[in-house]
């Protein structure tokens, strides 16, 4: 996989990124609009915006690792390791996770370690 796109996103994807937005801020407790979202803002590379959705996903229901491992990874790629890894550890351990989410997170844990 090479470097991320550059690329403006098109106005169809800022105009639902926007219209999501809005959404979120009249249904801040919204488990699919806090979603939906967190998924246009990752495309959009508003990972602050995503970050803030998914972390107030987890305030309503705090152990969805998929969230956790989604949150780790964003958090690693704003360069904050400490709370990536305390995020991929959670995803990586919780009973609730699927083998994927566990493996996913175990990968980012050792390619963590290596650097």
């Amino acid at each position: 996989m090479g470097a991320p796109s550059l690329k403006p996103p098109s106005p169809e994807l800022r105009a639902a990124y926007e219209q999501a937005f809005q959404l979120s801020l009249q249904n801040p407790a919204d488990p699919p609009t806090l979603a939906r979202f967190a998924e246009l803002a990752i495309q959009i590379g508003d990972m602050e915006g995503a970050i803030s959705a998914l972390e107030r996903l987890l305030l309503i229901d705090g152990d969805q690792a998929d969230v956790k491992l989604e949150l780790g990874v964003l958090y690693y790629r704003l360069g904050s390791v400490d709370t990536a890894r305390m995020y991929l550890e959670a995803a990586r351990t919780s009973r609730q996770a699927s083998a994927d989410v566990k493996e996913r997170a175990g990968t980012f844990l050792k390619a963590m370690a290596k650097k």
